[in-house]
């Protein structure tokens, strides 16, 4: 199965989907780094760098499966009400996966968002467009560390199919990925707690109360901490998160955001990059681990049903 990933930013839907066994043959994103940068990591597909809700999408290679993630701006809780027409703007971006649908008429559609995106006032008339082209639509709230994800991050998907609605697998009944394997306990940049600011040492003290010498906390107001036992809160495009350890802190290192999101080890980004950039392409993806398991499900249903098909003929 061949399949075109819209919004790809860093890759995270492509590896997904690589790992289960389908091949990504088109990728494109507005963002020249992220373009850049997946196109670093999957040098064979075809890439474009523009806004897709101008593309044409005639120009496409034969596919069968689209994936895509909307932009998010506008629909997420931690969207800045002072950005509301850039966020009007980037809620607007959903429709580029009707009108490539529309154009190229994939036999399945995946989309993943935050889960407000179903609070969108036009999502009713998104869901109907697509249902207009012949789509059966299902969707599921899914949480990352059900797909091995050591961040208890909660996505939408929608998936989209011809014929009987698709079922999505049920939550595993087995233990949340701990986020401590993640952590380089020799990465440099440790400081000391005594050197930090009174709100972040009251913060740091809550943390330490709660989960003892060696945790993770936010810069956020009143965070609680977070046991190493326990996998990482929702990774952001904000670099707000720090590992503690006793009288030291340092911010986490890139390696280990990408780790939160389960890139595997072999994935690079251009040098130099800065650090607000690359926390930026790594908060905005979606967890590869959680794409493959998605992708996966998906792909076999819509194998299934083209064996049914042909056997039906």
């Amino acid at each position: 199965m061949k399949a075109v990933d819209l919004f790809s930013g860093w890759g995270g839907f492509t590896l997904g989907a690589e790992a289960a066994g389908v091949e990504v043959v088109w990728a494109a994103n507005h963002w020249p780094l992220a373009v850049e940068t997946h196109k670093r990591n999957h040098p064979n597909v075809a890439h474009e760098c523009q806004d897709l809700r101008q593309a044409d999408w005639t120009r496409l290679p034969r596919y069968e499966l689209l994936l895509a993630s909307p932009a998010c701006q506008g629909h997420s809780q931690a969207s800045q009400p002072k950005r509301r027409l850039y966020h009007n703007t980037m809620r607007a971006t959903a429709w580029a996966v009707v009108d490539c649908a529309e154009v190229t008429a994939p036999r399945a559609i995946i989309v993943e968002n935050v889960p407000d995106f179903r609070r969108w006032k036009l999502y009713p008339q998104w869901r109907s467009a697509l249902e207009a082209l012949g789509y059966t639509l299902s969707e599921s709230l899914q949480r990352a560390t059900w797909h091995g994800v050591p961040q208890r991050r909660e996505r939408l998907f929608v998936v989209a199919t011809r014929g009987r609605a698709f079922e999505f697998p049920e939550a595993p009944a087995t233990p949340e990925p701990a986020f401590g394997p993640c952590i380089d306990w020799q990465a440099p940049g440790w400081r000391s707690v005594s050197h930090t600011t009174v709100m972040a040492q009251a913060r740091i003290a809550k943390g330490r109360a709660n989960c003892g010498p060696t945790f993770l906390s936010q810069h956020v107001t009143g965070h609680p901490g977070v046991p190493l036992t326990e996998a990482i809160r929702t990774i952001t495009c904000k670099d707000q998160w720090i590992i503690v350890d006793g009288g030291v802190y340092r911010p986490l290192t890139l390696r280990e955001y990408a780790r939160a999101q389960s890139f595997p080890e072999t994935f690079t980004w251009s040098e130099p990059v800065s650090r607000a950039d690359a926390v930026r392409g790594i908060g905005n993806a979606i967890p590869p681990r959680m794409a493959r398991s998605i992708v996966t499900a998906v792909a076999a249903r819509a194998s299934s049903d083209t064996v049914t098909a042909r056997g039906a003929a």
